[in-house]
């Protein structure tokens, strides 16, 4: 049944809904295809089957069929201390010291980041985890094969693991990696710390599948007087942090 699982995830690119009818209407599979699927994929996997698949993720809006990744996959079973730290395309000053700061903080708690790879907030959140080996999930917002081409020479490394559902996309996939993105970051975190984003950024989009998703969100605040968004979240429903203490008290 794993290869069943493999067989239509490759075939639809992770399309949870495309897979979901496949299995529903029992689609046929030829015993060829299904016998070498699995020589296809160069990478690790795990199916919602196995054993390794975290209990918590079944539970969640249209989990992972398969996650396909890299990496340390220990990290993903320590949901209640995995915390997304994410924000906009731009940072400033004020962001770098924040993310620094929340994370050092957490870390010392024995935090494990999530966030999903981009450039500005999260790709901060990246650096800062790496040079200071914090335990690190980096949600892949490509196909794990383009992944792969990608980190080709950077080996495999502890406390950092690299996830996603789709391990081959298409044209028609393109286009939903980063809702598929938003939805494995908040199925895999206890809470979401938005740190600083700009009006325009479609961060806000992952805010509202928070909100839906029911998970504790934070956000760091700023002067009035700035374009950083963060300040309309806490009106908006998010809780107003100033240290990683306001965040552990909540979660």
């Amino acid at each position: 049944m794993e290869n069943v699982l493999l067989y239509f995830s490759i075939k639809y690119s992770g399309d949870w809904d495309q897979i979901y009818n496949a299995l529903d209407t029992k689609e046929k599979i030829t015993h060829k295809d299904l016998d070498e699927i699995s020589n296809k994929v160069d990478c690790n996997f795990i199916t919602i089957l196995n054993p390794l698949y975290p209990n918590y993720l079944k539970n969640t809006h249209k989990p992972p069929f398969v996650i396909f990744y890299k990496g340390d996959l220990s990290l993903i079973s320590n949901h209640n201390k995995t915390i997304a730290l994410v924000g906009g395309d731009e940072v400033n000053e004020y962001g770098i010291k924040s993310t620094q700061t929340f994370m050092k903080e957490l870390n010392e708690e024995g935090t494990v980041f999530s966030t999903i790879e981009n450039i500005g907030v999260n790709n901060e959140v990246l650096d800062n985890g790496l040079k200071n080996n914090y335990k690190l999930i980096k949600i892949v917002e490509e196909s794990m094969k383009d992944y792969l081409k990608k980190t080709l020479d950077i080996p495999e490394r502890k406390n950092l693991l690299a996830i996603t559902e789709i391990y081959e996309s298409n044209n028609n996939i393109v286009n939903l990696m980063g809702d598929y993105a938003n939805r494995m970051l908040c199925g895999i975190s206890k809470a979401i710390l938005f740190i600083q984003f700009k009006e325009r950024d479609i961060i806000k989009k992952l805010f509202s599948f928070s909100i839906n998703e029911g998970k504790e969100v934070f956000a760091v605040p700023d002067s009035i007087y700035s374009k950083n968004a963060t300040n309309k979240l806490i009106k908006d429903g998010a809780k107003l942090v100033e240290n990683a203490k306001d965040i552990l008290n909540q979660i």
